[in-house]
């Protein structure tokens, strides 16, 4: 049977690995398994008058919940490397244990990326901006227009 899915080959480590761009099915089965994971508690924002140790409670927290955070993202992009992969294991909880006990953290976030961008899945922005670094795309709201901008052929 034919297949119209690419396909890419990635290094890793000393070794490379073939990645398969998504199917719809394995793109919904991935969009299903992240909808069913439990997502670490919420934390609320602490009155100014709270006292050290509650500060302190909150903080010990918010340091749990971050690593709560961290290790759901590492199951959640090796879900996707296992949908994206096939490394002669056909059960994908199986494949998505193995790739979670056989490659770092480091190597799962790059074979992510590589397979999001291979099945044209965003990807969030990696660099840190402020709200003040980003200049508007369109012009002032009262028609003006900065200097350096050059004029739009309307007919174009």
């Amino acid at each position: 049977m034919a297949t119209f899915l690419k396909q890419k080959t990635v290094p890793v480590g000393d070794d490379k690995v073939t990645l398969t761009q998504l199917s719809g099915l394995d793109r919904y089965d991935f969009m299903d398994f992240c909808s069913e994971q439990t997502f670490p508690e919420s934390i609320e924002a602490l009155s100014e008058k709270a006292s050290k140790e509650e500060k302190e409670a909150q903080l010990q927290k918010m340091d749990k919940v971050t690593r709560q955070w961290n290790r759901l993202n590492f199951i959640m992009q090796a879900r996707l490397v296992a949908h994206g992969t096939n490394f002669d294991i056909d059960d994908i909880d199986e494949r998505h244990q193995y790739i979670m006990s056989a490659m770092s953290k480091e190597q799962i976030k790059e074979l992510h990326d590589e397979v999001a961008k291979l099945s044209c899945m965003p990807l969030p922005d990696e660099t840190p901006s402020s709200e003040e670094d980003v200049e508007p795309e369109t012009p002032e709201k009262d028609g003006e227009q900065e200097d350096d901008v050059d004029p739009v052929d309307p007919k174009a």
